[in-house]
């Protein structure tokens, strides 16, 4: 009899209709502890942040899944008081490496600043810091409380500087996994299901603002990895590489 895969997933707004009918079955833990548990073998597959699998080349990525943007994400954002060019200090959360070094990579190559980065946890609340790098469901609570900050969406960003959309997080499979085709078509499933369903899990969300989550799915991000969203990938890596932050040249499989 076959044992059920151990899969992880991120506990943010954003992943909910990737995991739609599989709650009960997935563990929720933030980015980077999600990647340090699935390299451990503790998980046979889980929804990392792209950079892991830029840097591993033992995980197989389900084609045609991934949190992506076109534009602005609106949850992953540096907040700032002060304009950009005079920021000396930025906090990052230290729950994702990806968001965190595309933070850098922008603010170097396209605005030509270097400011010090210190990595905090800041999933369960943000830094009294004046500039602030934040992911997920507190970027979106930050956004929705706090006027008075300027904010930079680093989606958008990339998206002005690029013409590219940009791929935040995909689902890694182990690919020594006995079974690739069976895991990749249960997490295609419940993707199909859940976009399927965006109202549902609109509505299960407790309190909030259902029309905010309504334009969120609608306008900020979508859940494809096709032709343009891996070419993307391409050069995010190529980027990071070229940046000193990478030294693997692996090729990227894809299993559906």
């Amino acid at each position: 009899m076959s044992t059920a895969p151990r899969i992880g997933c991120v506990p943010y707004l954003n992943a909910k209709p990737l995991i739609y009918g599989l709650e009960r079955e997935v563990a929720l833990e933030h980015p980077a502890r999600l990647a340090r548990r699935l390299a451990a073998h503790e998980l046979d597959a889980a929804l990392v942040p792209v950079v892991e699998v830029f840097r591993r080349p033992g995980y197989v990525i389900v084609d045609d899944i991934s949190i992506a943007c076109c534009g602005p994400v609106y949850s992953v954002i540096l907040a700032h008081r002060l304009p950009l060019p005079s920021l000396r200090e930025i906090v990052v959360d230290a729950s994702s490496v990806t968001s965190a070094l595309l933070l850098k990579l922008l603010l170097q190559k396209r605005f030509a600043l270097k400011p010090r980065y210190v990595s905090e946890s800041l999933a369960d609340k943000p830094s009294s810091a004046d500039a602030q790098m934040l992911i997920g469901d507190q970027a979106i609570r930050f956004h929705q409380a706090h006027d008075g900050w300027q904010i930079l969406d680093l989606g958008q960003a990339w998206s002005d500087w690029t013409h590219m959309p940009f791929v935040f997080a995909v689902w890694a499979v182990h690919a020594d996994y006995p079974d690739l085709p069976s895991i990749a078509r249960k997490l295609a499933v419940a993707r199909d299901a859940g976009c399927a369903h965006i109202e549902d899990i609109i509505a299960r969300e407790p309190g909030g603002d259902a029309a905010f989550r309504r334009r969120y799915f609608g306008q900020n991000v979508y859940f494809k990895l096709g032709p343009h969203e891996k070419e993307a990938m391409r050069r995010f890596r190529q980027l990071l590489t070229e940046f000193g932050e990478l030294n693997t040249s692996h090729e990227l499989r894809f299993v559906r």
